[in-house]
């Protein structure tokens, strides 16, 4: 049986794409990476801390402070938040995150002056918010394509 060029191309892209699937799969033991959000803020921010591949609670602190918080396991990953207080002086920061003995860290920047009370900042989306808007946006699209549809067809309303 001889095998086409088209289908030598086919077989060599599918080789391809599950090589870069493969060597692109985190390995079982993963080391644990900090992601903080946001990553500055000033006085009165909750500083969000996702702890990736971190499969049990942890711990953190920020360098240099009495400020330490906790994360609790959350299926592979472990979250928890910190707020900024007034012990944090405008500079940079390292949030350090232990997980079962392994340590990660990533930097946070304190601004001057002071962030929103509730931690999100002016740009904090809310879920409920979302919804709302979406389904206003479904609600005026339909009201416009109903009244479209009566002014082409000519009925009058009754």
């Amino acid at each position: 049986m001889r095998i086409t060029q088209s289908v030598r191309g086919m077989l060599a892209a599918v080789a391809l794409s599950a090589a870069v699937v493969l060597s692109s799969a985190a390995p079982a033991n993963a080391a644990i990476t900090v992601t903080l959000s946001p990553t500055a803020g000033a006085v009165g921010t909750r500083v969000d801390v996702l702890a990736s591949n971190c499969d049990k609670d942890a711990t953190g602190d920020v360098e240099g402070t009495d400020v330490s918080f906790k994360l609790p396991k959350n299926n592979n990953n472990a979250q928890g938040s910190f707020t900024v207080t007034n012990d944090l002086k405008p500079g940079t920061y390292t949030i350090t995150v232990t997980c079962d003995g392994d340590t990660a860290s990533s930097k946070f920047t304190v601004t001057s002056g002071t962030g929103a009370s509730t931690g999100g900042g002016g740009a904090a989306s809310d879920a409920a918010t979302v919804v709302l808007w979406s389904g206003a946006a479904l609600v005026l699209a339909a009201a416009a394509g109903m009244w479209l549809l009566k002014r082409r067809s000519g009925v009058t309303a009754a």
